[in-house]
C-alpha cells in the first residue's frame, strides 16, 4: 500500500533524487518547495508541491499533514555567504519545524540528513559511535548542523522515532537541473573541473557519493532504520581521495586533457580563506590534525539498510552522460 511520505529540499540534489525514488516505488510524495515555478520538475514526476518556507512552522505542519514519514533535506550549505542568523533560520529552525511537524501528525519516522563535519573520526571508533569534536569548526554551517544533529539525537533518547543520515561529497545527474548545478554543489566543482576553469584546490579527504545512493540510503533509514541511530552513507572506502584528485578522474573518465593541482591549506591561509571559504578551510584544518581508520565495508549503515553504493567511476559516468545531455560539457 502507498504511503503518503514528506520532504524537504526536493528541488536540491538529495533531495530531488529521494522525490524521484519515492515516486518510481509507488509512493505519493509532497515536497515543500518555496517557488512552484522551479520545481516543475518534480510535478512533472508525479511529486505533489506544496509551496511554503521551511523556516515558518505553519507552513511546515500544514504540508506534512497526513504524511506517514519524512525524509528532511532541506539545508543552508557553506559558501561564499556565511551569515549566522541565515543558517540558523534554515538548518535549526527548519530542521525542529519538521521534527514538531513529525510529531503532530504522529509519523512513524522523521528521517534528518545531516553531515559527518563535526564528528571526530579519528578516535578508532566506528562512524556511527564516533563523538563529537572536543572543537568542532566554528564555521555557521557546521556549526548549526551540530545543534540540529544535537536536537535531532536528544529528542530520540525522549522517545521520538528520529534518525540522522549522514552523506559525503554528494555528485550526479537530479531532476532540478539549476540546484543540481548550485555554485555550492559538488557536481559544479567537477563540471568546472573538466572545462579547465580550476586549476588548483583545497586537499583533504573527500568522501565522494552518487546522489542516487544518497537517496537509497535515506529511503532505506525510513523504511528499516533504528530511532536514534546515525547511518553513514558515502561512496566506497576505495574512493576516498581530495577534490583534485576526483576532477582529474573525472577528465579521465571523460578523456578530457586537464589536471588539477592539490594545495596544502598552510600554504597561504588567508589567501585560501579569501578563495576556498571558512567552510572548507575549516574541513581541511580538522582533516590535517586527525588520522581516520579506513571505513571496512562491515559496518552498521551496511548491516541495518543494506547500503551498498556504486563506484566513484560508474558515478561519474552518470554525471557526465547527464551534463553532455544538457549540453553543460
Amino acid at each position: 500500500m502507498a504511503s503518503t511520505i514528506f520532504v524537504t529540499g526536493g528541488t536540491g540534489q538529495t533531495g530531488g533524487n529521494v522525490c524521484q525514488q519515492l515516486i518510481e516505488r509507488g509512493d505519493h510524495v509532497r515536497a515543500l518547495v518555496r517557488n512552484p515555478d522551479e520545481a516543475t520538475a518534480l510535478a512533472d514526476v508525479g511529486v505533489e508541491l506544496v509551496t511554503g518556507d521551511i523556516r515558518d512552522a505553519d507552513d511546515v505542519v500544514r504540508a506534512a499533514e497526513n504524511a506517514e514519514g519524512a525524509i528532511h533535506c532541506a539545508a543552508l550549505l557553506g559558501g561564499a555567504s556565511q551569515d549566522l542568523e541565515d543558517f540558523k533560520a534554515v538548518n535549526m529552525v527548519g530542521t525542529r519545524n519538521v521534527l514538531d511537524a513529525g510529531k503532530v501528525h504522529g509519523m512513524r519516522r522523521v528521517v534528518a540528513l545531516s553531515t559527518a563535519t563535526f564528528l571526530d573520526l579519528s578516535t578508532g571508533a566506528d562512524f556511527e559511535e564516533a563523538p563529537v569534536l572536543k572543537h568542532p569548526p566554528k564555521d555557521p554551517y557546521t556549526v548549526t548542523k551540530l545543534a540540529a544533529f544535537t536536537e535531532a539525537h536528544e529528542r530520540a533518547a525522549a522517545g521520538d522515532d528520529v534518525l540522522t543520515c549522514h552523506p559525503g561529497a554528494i555528485f550526479g545527474p537530479a531532476p532540478v537541473v539549476q540546484r543540481a548545478l548550485h555554485h555550492t554543489s559538488f557536481n559544479r566543482v567537477l563540471l568546472a573541473g573538466m572545462r579547465g576553469k580550476i586549476k588548483r584546490y583545497l586537499a583533504f579527504p573527500v568522501t565522494w557519493v552518487a546522489g542516487a545512493d544518497v537517496a537509497k540510503g535515506s529511503i532505506a533509514a525510513l523504511d528499516r532504520g533504528m530511532a536514534g541511530e546515525r547511518y553513514l552513507l558515502v561512496g566506497r572506502p576505495e574512493d576516498t581521495f581530495s577534490t583534485a584528485g576526483g576532477i582529474n578522474r573525472a577528465c579521465e573518465v571523460a578523456e578530457i586533457d586537464h589536471r588539477v593541482e592539490d594545495l596544502d591549506y598552510r600554504s597561504d591561509p588567508e589567501a585560501l580563506t579569501a578563495e576556498f571559504g571558512p567552510t572548507l578551510m575549516a574541513i581541511a584544518k580538522a582533516a590535517a590534525k586527525s588520522e581516520r581508520k579506513p571505513r571496512t565495508k562491515d559496518n552498521l549503515t551496511t548491516r541495518r539498510l543494506g547500503y551498498a553504493p556504486m563506484s566513484f567511476d560508474d558515478g561519474l559516468r552518470l554525471l557526465i552522460s547527464w551534463l553532455r545531455e544538457l549540453g553543460k560539457l
